[in-house]
């Protein structure tokens, strides 16, 4: 009887971890207000691949920091999960297969920003 409460316990404890794991929620969400981001990101290689490698491919599942007053505290959205890629990120696949090494001025030009005011 105790090793078969101890068993769902473990299993109810394994569905409450997994239902709590970062989701990931589309670059339609993250285009809302990274439009620049977004569009620049629409024009490249990246957004053409199979499979479609989109913004939470390179920066996390954005379940966690998609809440506009995270996202405003760089320090607290990446707390959150978000990832700001690097270029050892970038040459997980960069420079194997048929994918071109990465650069500084590759790395410069994934995607565009703001202008800073």
């Amino acid at each position: 009887m105790v090793l078969i409460r101890s068993l769902a316990l473990g299993l109810l404890a394994s569905a409450v971890a997994l239902s709590a794991a970062p989701t990931k929620v589309g670059a339609a969400a993250c285009k809302m207000c990274h439009k620049v981001q977004f569009e620049s990101w629409s024009a490249s290689e990246h957004a053409k691949t199979k499979p479609v490698l989109d913004c939470e491919g390179c920066h996390g599942a954005g379940s966690e920091y998609k809440a506009v007053k995270i996202m405003k505290d760089p320090a607290a959205a990446k707390k959150a999960g978000l990832i700001m890629p690097d270029k050892a990120q970038c040459a997980t696949c960069h420079g194997k297969k048929k994918v071109s090494p990465m650069t500084d001025a590759m790395f410069a030009k994934v995607h565009a920003h703001k202008k800073k005011a």
